[in-house]
Formats: structure tokens, C-alpha cells, sequence
């Protein structure tokens, strides 16, 4: 099970205000969540209202993410599981780690917001990582799907650096749907099982396919799959 699935796994808020969190800074544009590792749950929110028009009792993780906009859904579900996997193993100098990730919500009235994605270490004990501050604020630049922006920070940082570039330019190779359909067809499944996998027509697998082959001047499934592996799409 990848860490994202086990950090959403038991996400619930807990209603009540602890003194200990009232006296975190924020401004006008911004909203501020305190996650609880150890709990698994929103332990303090404040500013949504102002910011995307919820109120601070209705924040989760789960809800987070499912506000975000599809263009950046699998970027920040890809960034989530590899920062929480990165940062569970560090034990020393954990209040050097932070990651800034730009993104869209929904708001309340369904409209799109262009907002930059914050998250630090907030507490710790016994070299163990137990609070995360996350802290949304309104982007002033337009963002673009194609080319999505995205900073980390602390001791050797560089290895989830890597991992996060690598599946951008992968992101930028192939669709979503591409990239399922590969998958797939990598994993030995025949045309007709990915098709009723994914609940589309033979015919539009076959499509997809070939439009892959094309791209990267291939002549059969095959020679498409042994590039996606030598050129890690896979």
C-alpha cells in the first residue's frame, strides 16, 4: 500500500481548537491545516472560508485532494506518495523539510483557483516526523498543466527532486490515458482485457497504440514497450 492511501485512510477532523495551534500565523490570502501522523487526522484548520468558501470543519485530506482539478489530480497524488514515503525514513534534522507544489482546487462555487501548495515538518519526536503544516495560498502567476512548478527543501532532498522530474517529463510524453493503456499492455494484458479494464473499445486501445508508436516510431506493441522501459515511462 503506498503511503497516500494509508495518510487518507482514517482522515476525519477533529472539531475541537487546541491552544497550541491558535497562534499560527497566516495571512488574508492564505489557509493553514495541521496534520497529525500519529492520530491520522486534521488536528486544526483555519482560513478556507476565506480562501475556497468552505468552512474550517468541512477540511480533510480526502477532501483536499478531491477538490483538486484533474489537470493536476496525478501530479500531487504522485507528490504526496513520494514525499510522505521520503520523509517517514529520515530521523535527524527534520524541521529542514518542506515542498512547495503549485495546483488548482474547485472552490465552493465550483470555480477554478490557482493555488501554491505548502507543506512542512511542523513537530517531531524521538527522530520521528508527528505534525505536518500545510498552507495554501492564492498563486499570483498562471499556471500551466504542462509545465508544473514544484520545490523541496532539506538533506538530500535531491533523490525526491529526481523522482518528481522524471514523472513530469513522463507526464508530458504520454496522456493519462496512454499511460494506462500501456501499463497494461506492459503487464501481458491482451487488447481486449485492457479494454474491458478500462471500460473502452478494442478499437480505441488499438488507437492508442498506434498513436504511441507513432510518437515514438515504433513499429509494433512490442518495440513500444521495450522503449517505454529503456526511456523509464514505465
Amino acid at each position: 500500500m503506498q503511503f497516500y492511501e494509508t495518510f487518507l485512510s482514517s482522515d476525519t477532523y477533529v472539531p475541537e481548537e487546541r491552544t497550541d495551534y491558535a497562534d499560527i500565523p497566516f495571512f488574508s490570502d492564505e489557509a493553514i491545516f495541521v496534520y497529525s501522523l500519529v492520530e491520522m487526522k486534521i488536528m486544526h484548520a483555519a482560513g478556507w472560508q476565506q480562501l475556497l468558501g468552505y468552512e474550517n470543519d468541512e477540511i480533510s485530506m480526502q477532501m483536499l485532494i478531491g477538490i483538486t482539478t484533474p489537470d493536476y489530480a496525478d501530479f500531487i497524488r504522485e507528490m504526496n506518495n513520494q514525499s510522505l514515503a521520503f520523509i517517514l525514513e529520515k530521523r535527524e534534522r527534520l524541521d529542514e523539510y518542506s515542498c512547495t507544489i503549485e495546483s488548482k482546487k474547485y472552490n465552493k462555487a465550483g470555480d477554478e483557483v490557482s493555488l501554491l501548495e505548502s507543506v512542512r515538518v511542523y513537530r517531531s519526536a524521538k527522530g520521528r516526523v508527528t505534525e505536518l503544516l500545510g498552507r495554501y495560498k492564492l498563486n499570483p502567476r498562471i499556471t500551466n498543466p504542462n509545465n508544473k512548478y514544484f520545490h523541496a527543501s532539506g538533506p538530500g532532498i535531491e533523490v525526491l527532486v529526481d523522482k518528481m522530474r522524471e514523472f513530469g517529463f513522463t507526464q508530458k510524453l504520454l496522456t493519462r490515458k496512454q499511460l494506462e493503456v500501456l501499463k497494461l499492455i506492459a503487464s501481458g494484458k491482451l487488447m481486449k482485457e485492457v479494454a474491458e479494464e478500462l471500460l473502452i473499445s478494442k478499437s480505441s486501445v488499438e488507437k492508442t497504440i498506434r498513436n504511441m508508436c507513432d510518437k515514438f516510431q515504433v513499429k509494433s506493441s512490442k518495440e513500444l514497450i521495450a522503449y517505454a522501459l529503456k526511456n523509464q515511462l514505465l
